[in-house]
């Protein structure tokens, strides 16, 4: 992209040198008046400067007519033109000033008066500028049909579309995405004259992340030019550039430090026109080894890729939101997990009072039967209890707190309260007395120990919440509920299902579950803060 203009042959004019230091040497872009100069990222600037600190339209630099200096203009830049580090709006910048676009420092020489011809402002014979070009990405298939019209001579450009077809077949067969993007770098280094690759992708927040980088003989921990790869990104154009190191369009401070010389890069964009990141190669050793066919070739390819990484990314999406909701599923019932990993929100410590229903289960007796077995055989049976109960509690609406040893702690009523709550959670017990009479029943068949449970359930409120540090969070209930729910449970006997009295103040007004209640004058439990509550037995009317 240029932009050419004119002065008249003969005319004297004032030549103001702009100096960039660096470690790679200094390079100078000269402002002659009476023109004015934009400075900005948008290589279509006057002056472009494809730094992330720069914005597209930065600054405005105007050669005096009259005395050795130049009339700057911000145009409201997010990180500001400053002048010997004094921010401004308007400013005057003399020879031997220090003027900033952002962070990028230039620093104004002594004018001196050079005859001017018909030639551009910015010549393609100034060592601080060299050519640049740009594509505008086009739709994937127009892409593909732009390689077959731009492509010099008909066997070249068959040549060209066989070979990207080609990389689509093979792209097609990955179906992972760390191995998709190794096969796109490798097809880079087969298509093009390059001595580097590297694959940059968007992150969640917008930020692009090196995920391939390297050389012919390997990975390089050099990271893409920011210049080039933010440019790109962000204005979903292909560029070409046959001397990036001293292009003032295309030369951050990792461009000349890398020693880059001819450089291409690609934008992948996705179907809904969404950048997804970009592609990269490049050359250290020569000048112009990139044409505009390579070009045209390199914007195909990127539309081939970007449709492999788009399939890639969403297939890893839903494998992560399958595996977290297979996780939630452990715990939860299906209808709440699925709910739960639907939200978007971030996971913090804290929590909240809330009314819940809490039961916990223990095996009587299980010491001397685990001493009884050899640790395989204990743990195999145990797998089987375990599995059978959980899924009494998840068939009742109920949730899984924790395993502790051979103990079982669930709960009603978080995250969604309900009215038949406290039924759901005497279901259950009576459900997994039903189904542990049955594993009994084989086991005995089997010669394996028989196993039998005590069930104490308590409803009241309880802390609900996110308890541990940052790095490792439990979701858990604690409070004096859960531990009137635990003492309930040690009092149990072997098949016996002991309750507080707000659960039977519930379930014995229930026309849902109908029970036997029986008053336990002999049992109390002991309470800190209050004091000690009765305890009632419950049975399923056989």
């Amino acid at each position: 992209a240029h932009r050419h203009r004119t002065r008249p042959c003969g005319v004297a004019a004032l030549t103001m040198p702009l100096v960039r230091q660096s470690v790679a040497g200094d390079r100078r872009v000269s402002l002659a008046g009476p023109q004015a100069v934009v400075v900005g990222r948008d290589p279509v600037s006057d002056l472009p400067i494809l730094d992330p600190a720069v914005s597209r339209r930065h600054a405005e630099l105007r050669v005096d007519a009259r005395e050795p200096l130049v009339h700057v203009t911000d145009f409201g830049s997010r990180n500001g033109t400053w002048i010997n580090n004094a921010r401004i709006t308007r400013g005057l910048l003399r020879p031997g000033d220090r003027i900033a676009f952002g962070t990028v420092a230039f620093t104004l020489a002594a004018a001196a008066p050079t005859p001017v011809r018909a030639t551009p402002a910015v010549s393609s014979s100034d060592p601080g500028t060299t050519r640049l070009r740009e594509r505008v990405v086009p739709s994937r298939d127009q892409a593909l049909a732009d390689v077959a019209r731009d492509t010099e001579g008909a066997e070249r450009a068959t040549q060209r579309l066989t070979q990207l077809v080609r990389i689509a077949q093979r792209l097609g067969a990955f179906g992972a995405l760390d191995g998709l993007l190794e096969a796109i770098a490798s097809e880079l280094f087969d298509t093009f004259d390059a001595d580097r690759v590297a694959i940059r992708l968007s992150a969640s927040d917008g930020q692009l992340e090196t995920k391939v980088s390297r050389d012919r003989r390997g990975a390089i921990p050099r990271p893409v030019p920011r210049a080039i790869a933010h440019g790109v990104a962000e204005r979903q154009v292909a560029l070409l550039t046959n001397d990036a190191s001293s292009d003032a369009r295309t030369a951050g401070e990792s461009v000349l430090q890398q020693s880059v010389k001819s450089a291409m890069a690609a934008p992948l964009i996705g179907e809904h026109r969404a950048t997804l990141g970009v592609l990269y190669v490049d050359h250290l050793r020569d000048r112009a080894v990139f044409d505009d066919d390579d070009l045209a070739l390199l914007v195909a390819f990127a539309a081939i890729a970007a449709a492999a990484v788009e399939r890639e990314t969403a297939a890893e999406q839903l494998s992560r939101a399958a595996r977290v909701r297979e996780n939630f599923e452990r715990y939860f019932t299906p209808q709440i997990a699925e709910r739960i990993a639907a939200t978007t929100h971030q996971v913090e410590p804290g929590g909240t009072r809330l009314p819940v229903v809490v039961m916990f289960t223990d095996i009587r007796g299980f010491t001397a039967i685990a001493e009884s077995l050899p640790p395989m055989h204990m743990a195999n049976q145990l797998n089987e209890y375990f599995t059978v109960m959980v899924e009494c509690v998840f068939r009742h609406g109920g949730a899984l707190d924790k395993f502790i040893g051979d103990a079982i702690m669930a709960y009603w009523g978080v995250p969604e309260a309900r009215d038949d709550d406290i039924d759901g959670a005497v279901a259950a017990a009576f459900d997994m007395q039903g189904a542990l009479a049955a594993l009994n029943a084989r086991w005995r068949e089997e010669g394996r120990p028989e196993l039998h449970i005590g069930i104490g359930i308590h409803h009241g409120d309880a802390f609900v919440g996110n308890i541990g540090s940052p790095r490792r969070l439990e979701f858990t209930l604690i409070g004096d509920t859960v531990n009137v729910a635990s003492r309930l449970c040690r009092l149990a006997q072997a098949d016996e299902v002991l309750v507080s009295e707000t659960v039977v103040e519930h379930v014995s007004r229930s026309r849902i579950l109908p029970v036997h209640c029986r008053s336990r004058d002999d049992l109390r439990v002991l309470r800190r803060t209050s004091s000690d509550s009765p305890v009632w037995q419950v049975e399923c009317p056989r």
